[in-house]
């Protein structure tokens, strides 16, 4: 489910110790600014090595896109990792509360699972009432193209048998380029993948696709048509990103619709819990949203409990030379903009880098929102990039640098993909950086709030 000057606290690489296949550097947070410890925002020195935790694979590529938090705190990492012999796979890494490996998931806390495609990247992760871990994503290159791929683990990081074929479901469209993003799940064990599809009409590109699964993996034929949904933005590719339900059953997706006639916009579907677009928010269930820039990008959602619709991603900076921002938006639950946050229902924040994306958003319990990315180009590469608002848009200066923490793990390349608030109010990022072999790996950061 779950892209945003210049960074005023940094982590830096100080030295490292070896566990097996597991990395675990030892990180310093500072303040560039006045040397003093922010409120919040520093990193815990309490997970990991000094805040900070990095699993190599011993693959040249391994992402985490995904997480969840277990209620006893162990956190679930999920992205893809290459194998020479079978390309991407699916891939898991469970670490306990204190940022170590959990050996009793998997081996040595990692899971890997091939679903046949030339690439199977895990895009998303959920963890049921039973402590099952269900991760979604996309098999890349299979016979029929790209298919959406969905998984189910035992608590224990096994491949649980009552699953679809051997925990593993394959789900071709009918076309060729069938994708999942995002996943929620229902009180009732069933299951909802959102993602992208060809519409039948060629010049039409991809829609918003939602896919309902019943709890054993088959397709449920009481949601939409034949467990499917389809949602054309206008747009020449059209890509929901995110999926919530809300308490009534509603179901939201958030995404973008590139290439509409003002370039790409946020976009938002609601649909009723049979499937069908709900005819009272937006228009005909739909909302496509211009914030004047030629590339409006929605990454991620988050429903409060009174409605509303937060959605994070990126914008263009007025200044041509900034590039894109962090970019958060309010929506009422009617689909309209919320103008009491932000300006005009908007907050836009610069990191200093190129471009800076934010991928994912949670909501603290005090309802200050958080929201993770990458700030990319700055003057020490790609750096993870964190920001904490207000209930009504406003930067948090009790947190990090007036609100914002870009955080330098040493290379060239830390990306932060995912974000959770543990329930003592600790931030837990994952994501990917590089290893001293320039190998990409898997990286989780815990951080004060």
């Amino acid at each position: 489910m779950l892209r945003a000057g210049g960074p005023n606290i940094t982590a830096k690489v100080m030295g490292r110790l070896c566990f097996g296949a597991f990395l675990v550097l030892s990180v310093s947070s500072c303040s560039s600014s006045s040397g003093s410890t922010p409120a919040g925002g520093t990193l815990d020195p309490g997970f990991g090595t000094d805040g900070k935790a990095v699993a190599d694979f011993g693959s040249l590529t391994a992402r985490a896109h995904a997480e969840a938090l277990q209620p006893d705190g162990k956190v679930v990492l999920a992205g893809s990792v290459h194998d020479p012999a079978q390309g991407d796979n699916f891939s898991l890494l469970r670490l306990g509360s204190d940022g170590k490996p959990d050996n009793g998931f998997g081996t040595d806390g990692k899971v890997s699972t091939d679903f046949g495609g030339k690439n199977d990247n895990a895009e998303a992760v959920a963890i049921q009432a039973n402590g099952d871990i269900v991760a979604a994503g996309t098999s890349h290159g299979t016979a029929t193209g790209d298919n959406i791929a969905v998984a189910r683990y035992t608590p224990a990081g096994k491949l649980d048998s009552a699953f679809g074929t051997g925990g593993q479901v394959s789900t071709d469209l009918g076309t060729r380029a069938d994708h999942a993003n995002a996943i929620a799940l229902q009180p009732d064990g069933k299951i909802l993948v959102a993602g992208s599809t060809l519409d039948p009409n060629p010049a039409q590109g991809e829609n918003f696709v939602l896919v309902r699964y019943n709890p054993n993996g088959t397709l449920d034929s009481s949601f939409g048509r034949d467990g499917k949904v389809s949602t054309d933005f206008g747009g020449k590719n059209d890509e929901a990103e995110a999926v919530a339900i809300e308490p009534n059953g509603d179901i939201v997706a958030a995404g973008t619709s590139h290439g509409t006639a003002t370039g790409d916009n946020i976009a938002l579907a609601r649909y009723t819990p049979n499937g069908a677009l709900d005819p009272n928010f937006g228009e005909d269930g739909r909302v496509s949203t211009d914030l004047g820039t030629k590339a409006d990008h929605g990454n991620a959602m988050v429903v409060q409990s009174d409605g509303r619709i937060l959605v994070a991603g990126s914008t263009k900076d007025p200044d041509p030379a900034q590039g894109e921002n962090f970019t958060v938006v309010r929506y009422l639950a009617n689909g309209k903009q919320d103008t009491a946050f932000g300006e005009k229902g908007k907050v836009s924040t610069d990191f200093g880098g190129k471009a800076d994306d934010a991928q994912a958003l949670a909501l603290a319990a005090d309802g200050d929102i958080v929201v993770t990315g990458t700030s990319h180009g700055t003057t020490t590469g790609d750096n993870i990039a964190l920001a904490r608002y207000t209930t009504d848009g406003v930067l948090d200066t009790g947190f990090g640098a007036g609100g914002k923490v870009s955080t330098d793990l040493g290379t060239n390349s830390d990306h932060g993909n995912a974000v959770a608030i543990q329930k003592d109010g600790k931030i837990v990022i994952v994501g990917s950086t590089q290893s001293a072999e320039h190998r990409d790996t898997f990286v989780a950061l815990r951080y004060t709030n």
